[in-house]
């Protein structure tokens, strides 16, 4: 079976791809930002390991990548991520700006340098980092939304250049859209169906899709 390393496993698209996995007998490292209060996380059965871990910690990352570093990692599932609230133009709250990007961009291109070698010794060799439509340049005809919007569409371009970067090293690396998941009001699609459908992109994919960003559905996105 495969080790499988799930960042944000605090709520929502985490914690139901911690408990997919490990509900098919593989092995999942699961991380959040507290143990303590992540019940549904650790409340799964299988074989999973729950572990703290804040994305923005850089010296955190270094440590586990260090406990893990005899390990293989088949899919590195780069899924922590914020984006609510969205203030409007003329009431930009930059600090609030500088933790998004923190989280959602240097946050996974830090995860993809520290767990390299672990994914590149291993059988499946992914690496998915969960975007966003909101993150695409051609898609975007509603405005607003300008911390979450530039920290996704960076995400978006650390991909295709890692997909360059590591494709010597048969490394496939996907952006995945999850649709508006059910994650937060309003959203429409099952958390259970969208991390399913992730699940089964990932799957398919091999190193001829790297640098691809898709829907949870397997429909390719403009940048």
């Amino acid at each position: 079976m495969a080790t499988i390393l799930v960042t944000g496993c605090d709520t929502g698209l985490g914690v139901e791809f911690a408990r997919q996995y490990a509900g098919d007998g593989h092995r999942v490292i699961a991380t959040c930002l507290d143990p303590a209060t992540a019940t549904e996380t650790v409340a799964i059965r299988g074989n999973i390991e729950v572990v703290k871990l804040d994305v923005t910690d850089h010296t955190a990352i270094e440590a586990l990548s260090r406990r893990l570093r005899h390990d293989t990692i088949d899919i590195l599932l780069n899924n922590a991520g914020i984006g609510r609230p969205h203030p409007p133009f003329g009431e930009t709250d930059y600090a609030l700006w500088d933790r998004i990007l923190q989280t959602n961009l240097l946050g996974p291109m830090k995860m993809a340098e520290s767990f390299v070698e672990q994914v590149g010794r291993s059988e499946a060799k992914m690496m998915a980092f969960i975007s966003s439509r909101m993150g695409s340049i051609a898609l975007n005809n509603s405005g607003g939304s300008y911390a979450y919007r530039s920290s996704k569409a960076g995400l978006n371009m650390i991909v295709k250049t890692l997909a360059v970067d590591l494709a010597p090293r048969q490394i496939c690396v996907l952006a995945l859209h999850p649709g508006w998941a059910a994650t937060e009001p309003g959203g429409r699609v099952p958390v259970a169906e969208s991390v399913a459908g992730m699940r089964g992109v990932i799957h398919r994919a091999g190193p001829h899709h790297t640098g691809s960003f898709v829907t949870y559905h397997d429909q390719p996105l403009p940048w």
